[in-house]
Formats: C-alpha cells, sequence, structure tokens
C-alpha cells in the first residue's frame, strides 16, 4: 500500500465525522425553517416525494424492499461514489450530496411531508428512535460512500466561479486505488444503506 493510501485511510474517520457534521447543521437549520416558515406538506408536491409514494405503494414487502433499495443503493449511492470522480480544486462534487440530503430531509421532516408517515401523532421518543434507525443510518451510509471514495478524482477544474472551465482529466481511472481503511467504511456505508431499507420497509 502507498503511502497516500495509508494517510488516505487514516483520514477517513476524520472525513465521514466532517461530513456527517455538515449534514446535521444543515438538516436542523432546514428542519427549523420548514417547521417555523413553511406550511405543513408543503414538500409533499416534489419529486423526492412523488418517487417515494411511488416505492410505498408497492404491494408485498420484498417488493417494497426492492424498491427501496433500488433507490437508496443503486441510485443515490451511485450518485454519491460517481460524483466523486470530479473535483473543483480539492472538493470532490460527492461532498454536495451531503449539503443536499441535510436540506433535504430538514425539509420533509419539517414540514411532516413525509410520504408514508404523518408525523404529527407520532410520540416524540419514538419517533426519534425510529427517524435515527431508518433516516439516520440510511444518511451515515451515504456518508460513508462519499468519505470512502473522495479520493477517486480523475476530473478536475481549478475554480467554483469561471464557468467557461471545463473539467480536465488528470489521471486514469485505472491509478485510482483504495486504501484498507477506506474499504472498511465503503462496506460500512453500503451495511448501513441496506439495513436501513429494510427497515423502513
Amino acid at each position: 500500500m502507498s503511502s497516500d493510501a495509508g494517510t488516505r485511510g487514516e483520514g477517513v474517520i476524520f472525513r465521514v465525522l466532517l461530513l456527517y457534521g455538515a449534514y446535521n447543521l444543515c438538516h436542523n437549520g432546514a428542519f427549523l425553517f420548514g417547521y417555523h416558515l413553511l406550511s405543513p406538506g408543503a414538500m409533499k408536491g416534489t419529486h423526492p416525494a412523488i418517487i417515494a409514494s411511488r416505492v410505498a405503494e408497492s404491494s408485498g414487502f420484498w417488493s417494497e424492499f426492492a424498491g427501496t433499495l433500488l433507490m437508496n443503493l443503486l441510485i443515490m449511492g451511485s450518485i454519491c461514489v460517481l460524483l466523486n470522480l470530479q473535483r473543483v480544486r480539492t472538493i470532490p462534487l460527492g461532498y454536495l450530496v451531503t449539503l443536499f440530503l441535510g436540506l433535504t430531509t430538514g425539509l420533509f421532516l419539517g414540514t411532516n411531508s413525509l410520504a408514508a408517515l404523518d408525523l404529527s401523532g407520532v410520540p416524540f421518543l419514538a419517533g426519534t428512535a425510529t427517524g435515527l434507525t431508518i433516516g439516520g443510518a440510511e444518511t451515515l451510509g451515504y456518508v460513508c460512500l462519499i468519505a470512502a471514495t473522495s479520493g477517486i478524482s480523475i476530473y478536475q477544474r481549478p475554480s467554483w466561479w469561471r464557468w467557461n472551465e471545463t473539467f480536465v482529466r488528470v489521471r486514469s481511472l485505472r491509478d485510482v486505488r483504495l486504501s484498507g481503511g477506506e474499504l472498511l467504511v465503503l462496506v460500512l456505508g453500503l451495511v448501513l444503506i441496506v439495513g436501513a431499507a429494510y427497515r423502513e420497509t
């Protein structure tokens, strides 16, 4: 294992904590904004809500589980990893998924817009425990995928603001390697996403 891979392996836990902390800041701010300033159910007509309601309408446990897993693991998980193939300066684009998840989950919970559950009658302790074992585990799984693959970028652009700039290939995909620590965090992320999908179903 190269020294670069070893350094990344040691830093992967720091990246997980950093990204999960950023997610929680965005989530809490969006939750308060949605709760105090938006009307109840305001997010129910959005695309994520429509997709979630279609999955929830599946008949039978295994068909709903498969649909949830398709959305959470195959689609969202792929987005988390594939965006990391590009970076702006030193920031992988997968990091933006963390901010997006924080904003959307906060707004959905703050406006009581979940597809298959009305939160207004859910006891606080039971609702918190359920949320942590489903949404909390799922989000931590995404964060693990992003943190573990943050070093795979093969395209880069020098700035965020100069829109005429293009992404330039800086190395080959064959040169991409994950450290042992990154592989462990990647597997942990997959397990969390699958477990959350099972629990949600």
